[in-house]
């Protein structure tokens, strides 16, 4: 076998389509030049599942005609996926105009006690995760997002009574690692229909590890929201991997999307002319 020809199987494997992609094609260009819009859809963005969901709740977002729109993590532990969630927010902005509330929630103290095998004592701890002191956390926040400290079962109910129609819940992080605290966080699903987006983009943490399983944890918890409520069911997010330069990123697992089947946009038709074949192609791409 000469050195061409194995140069040639190499780059037609995937790992050297994803080497030379980097170093010469598409990504290496974005990495350098490319909007926000272009480094998230090739991975190039920190935190890429936060990137994508708050990229697709602001997209979402200004499709249907807002301006603001409220982002959520469950699970804060010592912040740094809170204050990255702010940055991203003012680079989103920057690129398409709409603006964030961004909101996370979190115990202070770590993980609560596990309360049966739904919670994966196997894996978890009380106290796993703590904070720390909160009072630092939100100087480092600097007014840019807000901090509930709690139980989320007790501080829930009072969040969502805030949510508005005028900046609607449309991405939500839930890092809360065990079965309880992931009820308690979807909880906040269930207010008045206008208050959140049609359809929510949510990033779910612990759905993929050997341990994960429908019978506890946070998919546990999911199933049951789906089976208790459902006009606001979450399923997996099924636009993932299109139009996307990486198709195998582990994160994609993660990504989910809770409908709000009982919303008024998704039951009764938008007023607007009717439109070719085209020109529908082109009011989807709205939403990629």
């Amino acid at each position: 076998m000469n050195t061409q020809s194995l140069a040639t199987r190499i780059l037609r494997t995937r790992f050297g389509k994803r080497v030379w992609r980097k170093l010469f094609g598409a990504q290496s260009w974005a990495k350098r030049a490319g909007t926000f819009r272009e480094k998230e859809a090739h991975g190039l963005i920190q935190r890429s599942n936060y990137a994508y969901g708050m990229l697709r709740a602001a997209d979402t977002a200004k499709f249907f005609g807002k301006s603001a729109v409220t982002a959520c993590e469950f699970g804060v532990a010592t912040g740094m996926g809170l204050i990255n969630m702010t940055q991203l927010a003012e680079l989103i902005e920057a690129e398409t105009g709409v603006k964030f509330r961004v909101v996370g929630f979190d115990t202070g103290a770590g993980l609560p006690a596990p309360s049966g095998y739904k919670d994966h004592p196997e894996l978890w701890s009380s106290g796993d995760f703590s904070m720390g002191d909160p009072d630092l956390l939100r100087r480092r926040l600097a007014g840019k997002a807000e901090l509930v400290i709690g139980d989320i079962k007790d501080t829930i109910g009072a969040f969502t009574r805030t949510l508005t129609t005028d900046c609607p819940l449309g991405f939500v992080s839930i890092d809360v690692d065990i079965y309880s605290g992931t009820v308690a966080a979807l909880q906040g699903l269930l207010g008045q229909c206008e208050a959140y987006l049609p359809a929510i983009s949510f990033y779910l943490d612990d759905v993929a590890s050997y341990f994960s399983n429908e019978a506890c944890g946070e998919l546990c918890a999911v199933d049951e929201h789906n089976a208790a409520y459902p006009q606001r069911p979450i399923y997996s997010d099924k636009s993932l991997p299109r139009g996307r330069f990486e198709p195998f990123a582990d994160w994609y697992r993660s990504m989910y999307v809770g409908h709000i089947l009982d919303h008024p946009y998704r039951n009764h038709a938008r007023e607007r002319g009717s439109l070719s074949l085209q020109d529908h192609l082109k009011f989807m791409a709205a939403l990629r």
